[in-house]
C-alpha cells in the first residue's frame, strides 16, 4: 500500500497495510462511523514530543473562541508552525504524543451542521490512556506520512528523482472521516532521512477538550 499523498489524502478505507479496520455504523446515528487505532510493534523515530501549543494565543469573535499556535517536529532544523486554528472559549487545548499503538476508537459524529471526529473510547492500559487521553476529546489535528514527489528539472527528464516519504500533519477540520485515519494510518509507513528509511514510533494529536 502507498502512503498518503498530500494532494488527495486517500488510501483504502477498510484496509491499510495488510491489516483490516473496522468502520461500521452505530445504530440511531446512521452519520456515525468507529475506527480503531491501528497496532504496530516497529522501532524508529521518536522524538518525545511531536507536536506542542506555541506562545501565540488571541480571542476571536468578540471572546467567542480563541486561536492558538501550534508547533510540530517534522524532523527540520525548526519546528513546523501552524496558525489560526479556532478553539471554544469553554475548551481545553491538548496536545499529546503517543507511542504506537495508540489504543484509540474514533467516531465521527454530527455538531450542529458540522461533522467531527471524537474519541469515543480509550482502551485501559493503552499508551493513550497513559497519555492521558479523554472521551470526547475533538481530533484537530494529526501527524502523518506524506509522500512528497522529487523536484524535476530539465536536466533530470532523463533520471528522475524519487519521490520520498516525510513527516507531516493533517488538519482534521471538515475532512472526510476516512481520510483522516488515513492519515494516522500512515504512520506505518517508514520515513526517509539520510541514513535510510526509519519507522516513526510516535503519532502527535491535537485535541478539543470541552469543559462546560
Amino acid at each position: 500500500s502507498a502512503p498518503i499523498r498530500p494532494a488527495e489524502m486517500s488510501c483504502a478505507a477498510s484496509t491499510v497495510f495488510g491489516r483490516p479496520v473496522a468502520l461500521t455504523a452505530r445504530r440511531g446515528a446512521p452519520a456515525s462511523r468507529r475506527a480503531s487505532s491501528l497496532r504496530c510493534e516497529a522501532a524508529g523515530i521518536k522524538t518525545g514530543k511531536a507536536v506542542w501549543r506555541g506562545e501565540n494565543t488571541k480571542e476571536v469573535g468578540n471572546g467567542e473562541g480563541f486561536e492558538t499556535e501550534f508547533l510540530f517536529d517534522l524532523g527540520g532544523e525548526t519546528p513546523a508552525p501552524v496558525n489560526g486554528l479556532r478553539f471554544k472559549k469553554d475548551s481545553e487545548v491538548v496536545t499529546v504524543t503517543i507511542p504506537r499503538p495508540l489504543g484509540i476508537v474514533f467516531e465521527e459524529k454530527l455538531d450542529g451542521i458540522y461533522q467531527k471526529i471524537v474519541v469515543d473510547e480509550v482502551l485501559e492500559g493503552s499508551n493513550a490512556s497513559k497519555a492521558d487521553v479523554k472521551v470526547g476529546d475533538v481530533l484537530r489535528i494529526t501527524t502523518a506520512v506524506f509522500n512528497v514527489p522529487g523536484v524535476i528539472d530539465v536536466t533530470a527528464w532523463l533520471n528522475p528523482p524519487k519521490s520520498s516519504n516525510c513527516k507531516a500533519f493533517y488538519v482534521a477540520d471538515q475532512k472526510p472521516f476516512d481520510k483522516v485515519m488515513d492519515a494516522i494510518k500512515s504512520h506505518a509507513v517508514p520515513v526517509d532521512t539520510p541514513d535510510g528509511p526509519m519507522e516513526v514510533e510516535e503519532v502527535g494529536l491535537v485535541l478539543e477538550r470541552p469543559t462546560a
